[in-house]
């Protein structure tokens, strides 16, 4: 059943990526919000909790929430997505013109990103998201934990 709702995620996931592709280029206010709607059920659905609930947790319990009865790699994977889906409605913050709300979505899907990289192989899909985040971010405003996290990951991968 898990790995039946992971994909089920992962797939409305990709419906949201073609859709901010779509909206990048129109400006449709009415898309946008919908697009907004859907990433906010799909975060929902990943934790499963309300995201009045999950977004007021410490990053690190937003880990051990997704993480909770999941193997290590099932508990990675789902942090990953997490990460995905955060990426993408930082870029649907971005078109409404929030920019304050991408940076902080795209600073926290590194974050997470960054936790799961340090526990796999520098070539793993964590690695790469991270590789594919980092230039997004501005490293000014990067908080410790993350700057840290940044810092051990580079070390690891030169």
């Amino acid at each position: 059943m898990a790995g039946q709702r992971q994909d089920y995620i992962l797939s409305e996931i990709e419906r949201l990526r073609l859709f901010v592709a779509r909206l990048t280029g129109s400006r449709d206010g009415a898309g946008l919000e919908e697009a907004l709607r859907l990433a906010f059920s799909l975060q929902e659905k990943l934790f499963p909790r309300p995201a009045a609930e999950f977004l007021q947790l410490a990053v690190d319990d937003q880990i051990a929430a997704l993480r909770a009865g999941e193997s290590p790699a099932g508990g990675r994977e789902k942090c990953l997505t997490y990460a995905r889906l955060l990426a993408e409605t930082a870029t649907l913050y971005g078109l409404r013109g929030r920019e304050d709300l991408a940076a902080g979505a795209r600073q926290l899907a590194l974050q997470i990103t960054l936790t799961a990289a340090l526990e796999e192989t520098a070539d793993g899909p964590a690695a790469a998201l991270v590789r594919s985040l980092h230039p997004l971010v501005d490293r000014e405003q990067l908080l410790p934990p993350v700057r840290e996290r940044l810092e051990l990951f580079l070390a690891r991968v030169r």
